[in-house]
């Protein structure tokens, strides 16, 4: 157990600076401030609530095998809900923006619209925490309302659906990726039986073309979201159904993969997110500037 705190508080650490420190440089560089940017600047908020809320009850549950209510239990996993409805958001504004890029003009024209859908994307989790919270109520005080039905619906919404409309997503940006690839070689190769490698055309088609940053981004955040949820899944379906057996272990395991997914998604931003790459470097380097400035010895 100790060693299982130490990586808790570990990633806790990580979480809190990576996520306030995402939400800080968007919300103080109004460069970063762009359609892309306030839909990961509402995922960090809600990684950053993982943090602060599902860590304490996950101490509770695995470390101090204290906590045994279920009001607790359910605001814990809200931010939880939060989070993968917002990378689904995230991505799809990414899909749309590649695959659909006309419509991505009418859809994300102002920044009302965004606002509109990343409240849904907030105002979505907490309905439905708060029906199932009241029916559980309801059931405990009559048994007359079952809420079966609701670990199937939670299932599907918030574990089924994103997973599976993320790796469609991804799936489809890769083939376009591929082909734009396959077009750029044949274009390259036109280009050289016309002028020279060297020219200065070649390096501006060079730069043309969806961003492999991009890709990257994408790709890694949809790789780090199904391996967390896969075994949520699986422990969903043992927990809820009882077809099977959660050992101690997995649940230990499925609990830190769902910290661990809210501590890498701001360190993937930090380094595959150019923009946010650019400013924060930029950032610090006026502040590194700021500080020796004052220790400089000018000639007179």
């Amino acid at each position: 157990m100790d060693f299982i705190l130490v990586v808790i508080l570990f990633f806790i650490f990580l979480s809190l600076v990576g996520n306030s420190w995402v939400i800080f440089i968007i919300a103080r560089r109004r460069r970063l401030q762009t359609t892309s940017n306030w839909f990961i600047l509402s995922l960090a908020a809600a990684d950053l609530g993982v943090t602060c809320v599902f860590t304490p009850y996950m101490i509770c549950d695995v470390i101090l095998d204290t906590c045994k209510e279920r009001v607790v239990k359910d605001f814990a996993f809200f931010f939880v809900n939060v989070s993968a409805i917002g990378l689904i958001a995230m991505v799809a504004e990414r899909y749309v923006a590649i695959v659909h890029s006309l419509k991505y003009v009418r859809v994300f024209t102002t920044t009302r619209r965004t606002f509109i859908i990343i409240g849904t994307c907030w105002g979505f989790p907490f309905l439905f925490t708060v029906l199932r919270r009241a029916l559980r109520l309801a059931e405990r005080r009559h048994s007359v309302v079952k809420t079966h039905i609701f670990d199937i619906i939670h299932i599907f919404l918030f574990v089924v659906v994103p997973t599976v409309l993320l790796l469609t997503a991804h799936f489809h940006i890769l083939l376009i990726a591929r082909k734009l690839s396959l077009q750029m070689r044949a274009l390259m190769k036109q280009v050289r039986f016309n002028i020279t490698a060297n020219s200065l055309k070649i390096k501006e088609i060079r730069n043309v073309g969806l961003k492999a940053s991009t890709v990257r981004l994408i790709t890694v955040l949809v790789a780090i979201f199904t391996t967390c949820y896969g075994i949520r899944f699986y422990v969903l379906l043992c927990y809820n159904f009882k077809i099977c057996s959660v050992s101690e272990p997995i649940r230990v395991i499925n609990r830190l993969l769902l910290l661990a997914n809210s501590t890498l998604n701001p360190l993937v931003y930090a380094f595959l997110k150019e923009d946010i790459k650019r400013e924060t470097n930029a950032f610090l380097r006026r502040r590194r500037h700021l500080k020796t400035r004052p220790f400089q010895v000018h000639p007179e």
